[in-house]
C-alpha cells in the first residue's frame, strides 16, 4: 500500500474515534469558510432564500427590509421619554386688544414677536451649548447604552450634537392664545425631567435678561439726559450769580424802576424850579441873588438829571440798559433750563414707568413632569412607514427596469 493511502485510512480511523462535536471543532479549525456551508444553518437559509426568490421574486428584498426594521424597532432601538411644558411671555403692563378680522391680517402683537423670539432662542445654537454646560445633554446622548442608530456618535463634532439637539425637540406657537408648547426627548425619564426643567429655567433667565436689558437701556439714556440739563441748569445758575455779583446788582430791571422813577421826579424838580425862576425874574433883577440861587438850583438838577440818564442809557457796557439786557438774556437761558431740568425729570418718570411697563415675564401655563412611559420612537408607526417607503421604491425600481428593459429590445 502506497504512503498516501497510508495517511488517508490512518485519518479516517482518527475520525471515526472523535465524537461528533470533536469532529465539529477539529473541521471549523483547518476550514472555517467550508464549516459554514456545510452547516445546517446556512443549508436551511440558503434553501429558504431560493424558495422566497422562486416565489417571490425581487420583491422578497423588501420583505427581508421589512423584517430587518421590524427587528431593530421591536428589539434594538432604545427608548426615549418626552417631557413637555407650556408657558407664555407677557409684559407686565400689557393691555392689548385682540385684533378681529382684517384688522388682524399683517399685524404683529408683542406677545407673538416674544414667543417667536423665544422659539427661535430655544432652537439656537447657545441654547444647546449652554445645556450641555449646565447638564452634560452631550455625553447623555452619546452614552454607549443607547443603540448605534438611536445615539449620537462619539465622534460627532459641535455642529452634529445641535442638529441632534434640535431633531430631539418639539416646539409649537400657539397664535391663538400665544403658548409656547414644548416637548423634549432623552433616553431615561429622570434625565427628560431634567432637561425639561433646565430648558425652562435657561428659558425664563432669557426673556427675563431681554426685558431687563431693555429697561435699564431706556432709563441709562433717560437718567444721562437729565443729568445733562441739570449740568446745563447749574451752569446757568452759576452766570446768573456770577453777573450779579459783578455788577453789584440784585435784579437790574428793578433798579432801572427805580433810576425811572428818579429821573421822573428830578424833572419834575426841573420844570417847578424852572416855572419858579420866571416868576422871579419877572419881579426881580437878574443880579439878584435869589434869582442866580434859583438858576444854580436849575442847573444843579439839570447836571444830576444828566448824569442819571447817562447811567440809564449810554453805548456804554455798565449802562443800565445794556446790564439789564444781559441780564435778561442770562435770566432767560437760566429759566429755559431749569424748565428743561424739569420736563427731564418728568419724561425720566415717563421712561421708568414705561420701562417697568414693558418687563417681561414668562408665565409657566404646564410644569415639566417625570414621563412613566416611553413615546420615542413610535415603532408601529415608523415600521409601516418604513414599508411604504421600500414598497414605493421597489415598485419604482421595477418601472425603471420594465421600461430599460423595453428599450433594450
Amino acid at each position: 500500500m502506497s504512503q498516501p493511502n497510508k495517511q488517508e485510512a490512518q485519518a479516517q480511523e482518527v475520525a471515526k474515534s472523535l465524537s461528533p462535536l470533536q469532529r465539529k471543532v477539529r473541521k471549523l479549525k483547518r476550514d472555517p469558510k467550508q464549516f459554514v456551508i456545510d452547516s445546517k444553518a446556512y443549508v436551511g437559509t440558503r434553501k429558504a432564500a431560493y424558495i422566497a426568490w422562486a416565489k417571490f421574486g425581487s420583491f422578497a428584498l423588501v420583505l427581508l427590509a421589512s423584517i430587518l426594521v421590524v427587528g431593530y424597532y421591536s428589539i434594538v432601538a432604545s427608548p426615549r421619554f418626552a417631557t413637555t411644558t407650556q408657558f407664555v411671555v407677557k409684559e407686565a403692563g400689557s393691555n392689548e386688544a385682540a385684533l378681529m378680522g382684517i384688522a388682524a391680517l399683517g399685524t404683529t402683537s408683542s406677545a407673538m414677536r416674544d414667543a417667536l423670539i423665544i422659539k427661535e432662542y430655544i432652537e439656537s445654537r447657545e441654547m444647546a451649548v449652554s445645556l450641555d454646560k449646565a447638564i452634560a445633554l452631550k455625553a447623555h446622548y452619546q452614552n454607549n447604552e443607547w443603540d448605534a442608530l438611536s445615539g449620537l456618535s462619539e465622534s460627532a463634532t459641535v455642529e452634529d450634537y445641535v442638529e441632534f439637539y434640535k431633531n430631539h425637540i418639539h416646539i409649537r406657537h400657539d397664535e391663538l392664545s400665544d403658548i409656547v408648547h414644548i416637548e423634549v426627548q432623552a433616553f431615561t425619564p429622570e434625565y427628560s425631567l431634567l432637561l425639561g426643567q433646565t430648558l425652562l429655567e435657561k428659558s425664563e433667565q432669557f426673556i427675563n435678561a431681554l426685558g431687563d436689558k431693555m429697561a435699564k437701556e431706556q432709563l441709562a439714556y433717560a437718567q444721562k439726559e437729565v443729568e445733562r440739563l441739570y449740568t446745563n441748569m447749574k451752569t446757568q445758575q452759576q452766570q446768573l450769580v456770577h453777573f450779579q455779583n459783578n455788577n453789584e446788582l440784585y435784579n437790574p430791571e428793578q433798579q432801572g424802576s427805580a433810576m425811572l422813577a428818579a429821573i421822573g421826579n428830578l424833572q419834575a424838580q426841573i420844570i417847578t424850579a424852572q416855572a419858579k425862576l420866571k416868576e422871579m425874574i419877572a419881579v426881580m433883577r437878574d443880579d439878584a441873588a435869589e434869582v442866580k440861587s434859583q438858576r444854580i438850583l436849575i442847573k444843579s438838577l439839570q447836571q444830576q438829571l444828566n448824569e442819571e440818564q447817562g447811567k440809564l442809557t449810554s453805548d456804554d457796557q455798565k449802562s443800565l440798559n445794556q446790564i439789564t439786557a444781559n441780564f435778561q438774556e442770562i435770566k432767560l437761558n437760566t429759566e429755559l433750563a431749569t424748565g428743561l431740568y424739569q420736563a427731564g425729570l418728568s419724561s425720566m418718570e415717563v421712561v421708568r414707568a414705561d420701562a417697568y411697563r414693558k418687563l417681561k415675564h414668562l408665565l409657566i401655563v404646564q410644569h415639566p413632569a417625570q414621563p412613566e412611559t416611553d413615546q420615542y420612537p413610535r415603532r408601529i408607526y415608523s415600521i409601516f412607514t418604513w414599508f411604504v417607503s421600500l414598497l414605493i421604491v421597489y415598485l419604482l425600481g421595477r418601472l425603471i427596469w420594465a421600461i430599460v428593459k423595453e428599450h433594450k429590445e
